[in-house]
């Protein structure tokens, strides 16, 4: 997936992922392994998308995010989306990291959107 994304521009690029979005309540349902994995790839290329425009959130996977409370080995601990998704996965919970790497992965488009939006904006004098 990540290199199909890399050879796409970024436009087309965005086009796929929003697209992609209709799979998310049918991956988050079923709670398997495999969906975890595609609804993973896709919120790290969609957050590497945005990074790559100066539009990464925050709340998506910075180390010092404290967006989500997991509770891992018996302490609670705050942490970003993807760090709860791979969290959740860890534990076996595929249903929760689904869901947490969708989050990420809208956070990944929309932070891609808002740079694109946003790059030509400057103070009104």
């Amino acid at each position: 997936m990540n290199k199909v994304l890399k050879r796409l521009t970024p436009g087309i690029a965005l086009a796929f992922l929003i697209g992609s979005l209709a799979g998310i309540s049918t991956a988050s349902a079923s709670g398997d392994e495999a969906a975890y994995k595609m609804a993973h790839e896709d919120a790290v290329a969609a957050l590497d998308m945005a990074k790559k425009v100066g539009g990464e959130w925050r709340d998506a996977r910075w180390k010092k995010s404290k967006a989500v409370k997991v509770k891992v080995e018996g302490k609670t601990k705050k942490m970003s989306n993807l760090a709860a998704a791979e969290a959740y996965a860890k534990m076996g919970d595929y249903e929760k990291a689904t869901k947490y790497a969708n989050i990420a992965r809208f956070q990944g488009v929309a932070g891609y959107q808002q740079a694109m939006d946003q790059k030509n904006a400057g103070p009104l004098f």
